[in-house]
C-alpha cells in the first residue's frame, strides 16, 4: 500500500554486553498518496513496528456495521483521528457505524446514571433529585433500547413528587413511563398536569413539546 518502504538500521548495546540489530520504518518517508488520502504522521502514531506497518496516509475505508448491517465509511480523516490523537492501536477498527455507536454511548451514559441514581438511593431513599435521575434513566432507556424497569421507575417519579410538591418534572416522568407501559388511560392525566404547571424554563419547555406530542398519539388512538 505505501510502496516500497526504506528500512533504517539500528544497533543496540545489550545490558550484558552483546550489541543487538534491526531495522526499522523510516519515520520520514512519505509515499506518494492516492486521490483523496490524508498524509499520515507516523511520529504521532504508536505501534509495534514487528506487528504493524506504520501509516504513511489514510485512505476511506467501506465497511459493514456489526449492529445494524448497513454499509459506512470509516473515514480517512476519522482514522487519523483514532491512530494520532487518541493514540489507539492499529488493532482497534471501526466496527460500528456512527449512528450506532452514537446510541452506544448514550446507552452508557444512561446505564451510568440510573446506577448511580440507584446508589444514591440506596443510601438516601428520599433524595427527590436522585429519584428523578432514576426515572429519566429508565424513561430514555426504555424509549432508545428497549431495557429498564418501568415500575420501579414510576414508583421513584411519585416518591419524588411526595417529598418535593414544587418539582414539576415526576409527572412528566411518571407519565412517560406510564405510556412506555402501555398505560395511555394513566399517562394522560399526568402529561396534562405537568403541561398546566410547566414553567419557561428550557429543560421545561423541551419536555412539554414531547408531553404535547404524547398526548396528541394518545388522543389519536383513543379515537
Amino acid at each position: 500500500m505505501f510502496g516500497d518502504i526504506p528500512l533504517i538500521p539500528v544497533v543496540l548495546q545489550g545490558s550484558n554486553g552483546p550489541t543487538v540489530s534491526h531495522w526499522n520504518y523510516d519515520r520520514s518517508y512519505q509515499p506518494r498518496m492516492p486521490a483523496g488520502a490524508v498524509r499520515g504522521n507516523v511520529n504521532e502514531q504508536e505501534f509495534c513496528p514487528i506487528c504493524h506497518v506504520p501509516r504513511y496516509f489514510y485512505v476511506d475505508q467501506k465497511k459493514t456495521c456489526l449492529q445494524c448491517d448497513g454499509s459506512f465509511t470509516f473515514s480517512a480523516k476519522e482514522q487519523k483521528y483514532w491512530y494520532e490523537t487518541l493514540k489507539f492501536s492499529f488493532d482497534s477498527v471501526a466496527i460500528r457505524c456512527p449512528p450506532c455507536r452514537r446510541r452506544r454511548r448514550t446507552a452508557r451514559a444512561l446505564r451510568a446514571q440510573l446506577a448511580s441514581s440507584l446508589e444514591t438511593i440506596r443510601q438516601q431513599p428520599d433524595d427527590p433529585v436522585a429519584l428523578l435521575a432514576c426515572a429519566e434513566a429508565t424513561a430514555r432507556l426504555r424509549q432508545k433500547h428497549g431495557a429498564g424497569d418501568l415500575d420501579r421507575a414510576i414508583s421513584h417519579a411519585r416518591r419524588a413528587a411526595r417529598v418535593w410538591p414544587d418539582a414539576r418534572e415526576p409527572t412528566f416522568w411518571e407519565g412517560l413511563c406510564q405510556v412506555l407501559a402501555g398505560r395511555p388511560e394513566k399517562a394522560h392525566p399526568l402529561l396534562a398536569g405537568f403541561l398546566e404547571r410547566a414553567g419557561r424554563r428550557r429543560k421545561h419547555r423541551r419536555l412539554a413539546d414531547e408531553a404535547t406530542q404524547l398526548l396528541i398519539e394518545i388522543d389519536a388512538t383513543s379515537k
